[in-house]
Formats: C-alpha cells, sequence, structure tokens
C-alpha cells in the first residue's frame, strides 16, 4: 500500500512540473520571438504596432542623438534609403556603434515610424574588409 502512495505521489509531482516547465516555456516564447522583417513592411503595415519585431538596416549619418542613457537614432535599407525608422534605445551602445553601420534592432514597435528597442547589435566591418579587397583585387598575398 505505501509503494502505491509513492507512485502516486511521484506521478503527481512529475504531473505538475510538467505544468510548470510547459507554461514557462508557452510564456517566454510568445514575449521573445521577434521575426526579422523589413523596415518598409513594419512601417507599411499597422499591424505590427505593439508587436515585437526585429529589423535592421544601415544608421542614418547625423541622425544620432543622445539624451542621457536613451539613444535616438534611425536605420534605412541599404537599396531604399527612403525607407526608414527611427529606433529608441536605452542599452550599451555596441563599440562599432556609428554612421552608416549596419545595425539590428530588436524591440517593441510602438508606431509605424518607431522601434522601442531592447536589443541592439551591430555588424563588425572589419569581418568584411579582408573579403572587399580580394574582390577589388587589392590582397598582399
Amino acid at each position: 500500500m505505501a509503494d502505491s502512495r509513492s507512485k502516486i505521489r511521484l506521478l503527481i509531482v512529475t504531473g505538475i512540473l510538467l505544468v510548470v516547465v510547459g507554461y514557462m516555456i508557452y510564456s517566454s516564447a510568445g514575449q521573445s520571438t521577434a521575426y526579422f522583417k523589413d523596415i518598409n513592411e513594419v512601417t507599411a503595415d499597422s499591424t505590427y504596432v505593439g508587436k515585437t519585431v526585429k529589423v535592421g538596416g544601415l544608421v542614418l549619418k547625423d541622425s544620432v542623438k543622445k539624451d542621457g542613457k536613451t539613444v535616438t537614432f534611425k536605420i534605412y535599407e541599404k537599396d531604399k534609403a527612403h525607407s526608414q525608422i527611427t529606433v529608441v534605445y536605452s542599452g550599451q551602445l555596441p563599440s562599432q556603434f556609428g554612421s552608416d553601420i549596419e545595425a539590428i534592432v530588436d524591440g517593441k514597435l510602438v508606431s509605424q515610424e518607431r522601434i522601442e528597442a531592447d536589443r541592439l547589435v551591430t555588424k563588425c566591418p572589419s569581418k568584411y574588409e579582408g573579403e572587399m579587397k580580394k574582390e577589388k583585387g587589392k590582397t598582399d598575398e
């Protein structure tokens, strides 16, 4: 009899743990899932407002404004300079951040023209310098 009680307790505890873990996965996935979109796509479609989005583009020259820990800037798509969006970010800026650097932002679209970013990543241009030199025939080899 004691053996069957132990099995029942084990099943109940296991069931509760599975429910708790499942709920944690479900709730965190809903908040952090952001699909990469074009700037043009999120600025043209109001259904993205209020949702988490991820967009990338080049930092527009002379658009960076710092106010304390908050930085506001615009990014644009390389081949579509008219396609721009304003980004508001309050975290640590990457060391490579600056004009014409490719930035990828992840955050909430608060209007069709503005993202409040939780995350900012820049692509390192030095990573691609070797490839660009090879394309132009300027290698030291």
